[in-house]
């Protein structure tokens, strides 16, 4: 029954990639992305994240890389532009320039790019959180590096281009919400992403969380123009009149005023979205109210984990003593589709914790659940905490691999630290266990996330959700399967 209506769902998922995506045009390959006539140079922007795709609830979820075409909007009309997004595009580079955006866990990959580019004679710019928080290791693989935000400052960093008077650094500030511009999605051509109306109306977070680095360094919390913001739902809507929006921000809700005024322009819209919320937004039964009125398809909800010790241990307080099984009732109640987000192997996580996490968690109607293993990103609170005890490989980005598993494992489930109660191949493994157990595709999973799109009639987006769900249980059993012979091969370690 399970898998007949999977494979239901991936069929109507193939009839939305292709009904709700209409054609822009049909440009050359470097060239369908607004190349301007007689350029006096072609910079490339380039987006390296598809491993990001390979196992997490992202898995059937691709989206356009929208920070790159506010930078397009803002490049002088003299400079040609173009795109290559890993997540769509064959990685083949035609230009003049190439300007990368960079995470933390693609560095090295995009290190390997830049070097072979200016050893070739191209001229290579670096930017991006990674670049922010590392800017001394970037430099050494660019002919220049922008930290923070790029937005104001990537005009000058044109103009130094078009002169030759490339400066090797420039700092960007955060973007006032008065100079923020709509983003002309035009720029992502014919591009088949799954989500494809993709946008954010804030920028920054008003949490600390001692794992997270764009709280810490990406500015404060500032909101988008509402004027603005509508122009960017109208042209989704020309563009992709099918789709829903999806928002990227990181806490959409953090300004309750504006939040609200977010909703009612959805509402006079009419347009359908999901978001993520933070776990004290979620069991707010008032606000979730007025977010399934306002059209929400589905939240994903930082949980991190069921324990309070160790939401506190990273300085998630907002999260203790919610009664998030009770929220997700309410939620499901309202049509609206649950993703809990968790982490594994946060400090006070033991196998004994986790075993009784699953059971936990079992009762919890969630439509899906993305587990990942705690990833120590440099600038981060966390990470310069347990370096400075030695208890996290230092610069793991840039392929120092200590453990064998993380050679085939994607990145959200590597292990570069160590933990009081696993080896890295015992968190992996019970990382790998909890993912196949708690999205599994039984009669009642499947039942449930039909009912709940039922109610809130988005059986398109229900099924949407069953494709993930079940590709990821696919993948974490065939991944499991891998780590099991690791361990025996390495004298049965998950004794």
């Amino acid at each position: 029954m399970a898998r007949i209506l999977s494979l239901i769902s991936l069929q109507i998922l193939q009839c939305l990639k292709n009904d709700d995506k209409k054609p822009i045009s049909r440009w050359g390959y470097y060239e369908r992305v607004n190349l301007r006539e007689g350029p006096a140079m072609k910079l490339v922007f380039v987006n390296i994240m598809h491993e990001l795709y390979q196992l997490d609830s992202t898995a059937t979820i691709s989206q356009p890389p929208v920070p790159l075409a506010v930078l397009n909007a803002v490049t002088p009309k003299t400079i040609g532009t173009a795109l290559v997004d890993e997540q769509t595009d064959k990685v083949q580079f035609d230009g003049d320039v190439f300007a990368f955006t960079l995470a933390t866990q693609f560095a090295g990959k995009v290190y390997r790019y830049a070097d072979d580019l200016r050893a070739a004679g191209k001229k290579v710019i670096l930017g991006g959180i990674h670049v922010t928080v590392c800017p001394e290791e970037s430099m050494r693989h660019a002919d220049a590096i922008v930290t923070g935000e790029a937005e104001t400052i990537w005009p000058t960093v044109c103009e130094d281009l078009l002169t030759g008077k490339l400066k090797e650094r420039y700092t960007g500030s955060p973007t006032p919400s008065l100079r923020m511009v709509p983003v002309d999605y035009r720029f992502f051509g014919d591009r088949l992403y799954q989500t494809p109306a993709s946008l954010f109306a804030t920028r920054g977070c008003n949490h600390r969380c001692s794992f997270c680095v764009s709280s810490r360094y990406m500015g404060p919390l500032r909101t988008k123009p509402l004027d603005v913001l509508e122009r960017e739902i109208d042209q989704l809507q020309d563009l992709y009149p099918k789709a829903f929006l999806q928002f990227t921000d990181d806490n959409l809700l953090a300004d309750r005023d504006y939040g609200a005024e977010v909703l009612a322009l959805l509402r006079r819209k009419k347009r359908r979205f999901v978001t993520m919320v933070t776990l004290d937004q979620f069991c707010d039964d008032a606000l979730m109210q007025e977010m399934a009125s306002s059209g929400c398809l589905g939240v994903a909800v930082g949980v991190e984990s069921v324990d309070d010790d160790n939401c506190l241990s990273v300085d998630k307080l907002h999260n203790v003593g919610q009664p998030f099984p009770e929220a997700v009732h309410q939620a499901n109640e309202k049509g609206i589709q649950v993703c809990a987000l968790l982490m594994v192997g946060l400090p006070h996580d033991t196998p004994e914790r986790l075993a009784r996490t699953q059971r936990y968690l079992e009762k919890v109607p969630c439509s899906l659940y993305d587990l990942r293993i705690l990833r120590i990103y440099p600038g981060s609170r966390l990470y310069d905490r347990m370096l400075s005890r030695g208890n996290v490989n230092d610069a793991w980005w840039l392929g120092n691999e200590l453990v064998s598993t993380n050679h085939f494992l994607p990145g959200h489930l590597g292990v570069h630290f160590k933990h009081s109660h696993f080896s890295p191949m015992q968190l992996q493994y019970s990382t790998l266990t909890l993912i196949r157990e708690l999205d599994r595709m039984n009669r009642m999973a499947v039942a449930h996330v039909l009912r709940v799109g039922r109610r809130g009639g988005a059986l398109k987006f229900a099924a949407m959700i069953l494709s993930a769900r079940s590709l990821t249980v696919k993948q974490a059993r065939t991944l499991l399967d891998r780590v099991e012979q690791a361990m025996a091969a390495n004298d049965g370690e998950c004794s």
